[in-house]
């Protein structure tokens, strides 16, 4: 009997050591996909291309399948994510899990999102793009009609900022980054026998930046020279009224007691216009083509003025009265209508839409006016007839699902 039990135990063990020996084999020989690798690789084209990525799967038992761009091309910017939805397939007799993490599905080149099985055989993964380009060349680069010693320059399509370096007699007299296209040079043009010009182009700024943008080439500005009126204006500026005069009343009187008519006059740092009556002007000025505006005191204002009611105006460094777009600051875009009002609200110009806020500053991305949703390009245009993040937006820029 004992004989009977101890064969029956030792019958027991070889068949644990089977099933155990079986569990081991098929664990090496698994048909679980458990690791793999998705890649982005994007070569920089043309000045302002924007390129397909490049993509590829790499393990052991699966393919690439289909790719989908959640977002339509023709709404891609650069830094901007599109999520895409890559699915992989797997190879007969092999399966997917239930899902994978970053570590079980790394991605290169985007930003991995999630990894989840549709069934057994397919994989789908998304994961955020960032678009890539190499920047434009501005079309155009001279100076401000306002101020000969202020470089402007036409904006590039995505760039957040620009290198100029400023010439003097064709050595260089300096070298700055802006984040705007124009900036004041006076601080670097004294020397007024010189002839100046400039070479503009346009850079990325942050190392975020410059993973998906590339700077673009040098632009050289026209040249910049001055005449007689120019150093007149030059000295005026630089020693204020220099004839002893002073303002009494509302007037300006001459060291030999005659009033001044007609003319400018910086008194403290600070310009007034005495007009034909001899009395300092208050409120708008027309002068020499362009308006200028001064205070209760008859002082000439630059930079943003609210001249009652809460409309709004901007007057540049010299005092003149700015129209259409400006950037005071970077990445504050605002419009001035043809009599220098900020706009806010719908505004129409160069045949596209856009959108002020109740600040004046130009919107961007999904607006919603009214109960109805509008998607507003990186530009400010509204988008039109175009596909953005699965909305349908009609010729009236009405997104719908």
């Amino acid at each position: 009997m004992r004989r009977l039990k101890r064969a029956a135990a030792a019958a027991g063990m070889t068949a644990v050591l089977i099933l155990w020996t079986g569990a081991s084999v098929f664990g090496a020989d698994s048909s679980v996909i458990e690791k793999i690798t998705i890649t982005f690789k994007t070569a920089y084209g043309e000045p302002e291309e924007i390129p397909d990525p490049e993509i590829t799967v790499n393990g052991t038992g699966c393919s690439l399948g289909d790719v989908q761009f959640r977002t339509e091309y023709d709404n891609w910017k650069p830094g901007k994510k599109v999520r895409t939805e890559i699915t992989v397939n797997a190879d007969s007799g092999k399966i997917f899990p239930t899902s994978l993490n970053r570590s079980q599905c790394k991605v290169t080149g985007a930003d991995f999102v999630s990894a989840k099985a549709l069934d057994d055989t397919t994989l789908q993964v998304k994961v955020d793009y960032k678009p890539v380009t190499v920047l434009g060349a501005t079309e155009k680069a001279g100076w401000s009609s306002s101020s000969k010693k202020k470089a402007v320059w036409k904006s590039v399509d995505y760039a957040p900022g620009y290198t100029l370096t400023l010439y003097g007699d064709n050595k260089v007299v300096k070298r700055l980054t802006v984040e705007s296209s124009s900036v004041n040079l006076s601080d670097y043009m004294k020397d007024m026998d010189k002839t100046y010009y400039y070479e503009v182009k346009a850079v990325p700024i942050t190392s975020e930046q410059k993973k998906y943008l590339k700077e673009g080439a040098y632009v050289t500005s026209t040249d910049q020279e001055f005449d007689w009126e120019d150093y007149e204006k030059e000295e005026k500026r630089s020693s204020g009224p220099g004839d002893g005069g002073s303002i009494k009343g509302d007037s300006y009187i001459m060291p030999d007691g005659s009033r001044a008519s007609n003319t400018w006059k910086m008194v403290s740092g600070k310009w007034y216009y005495f007009d034909g009556n001899s009395s300092r002007v208050k409120g708008w000025l027309s002068y020499g083509g362009k308006w200028y505006y001064m205070d209760r005191n008859g002082a000439m204002c630059t930079g943003w003025v609210n001249t009652g009611n809460d409309s709004w105006f901007y007057l540049g460094p010299e005092g003149d009265m700015y129209t259409g777009w400006i950037q005071p600051v970077p990445g504050s875009w605002y419009y001035l209508n043809d009599s220098g009002y900020m706009e806010r609200g719908w505004v129409y110009t160069d045949g596209k839409w856009y959108h002020m806020d109740q600040d004046g500053r130009m919107q961007i991305g999904w607006l919603n006016d009214n109960g109805r949703w509008y998607y507003l390009n990186q530009d400010g245009s509204m988008a039109v007839s175009a596909n953005v993040e699965g909305w349908n937006i009609g010729a009236d820029g009405i997104a719908l699902r």
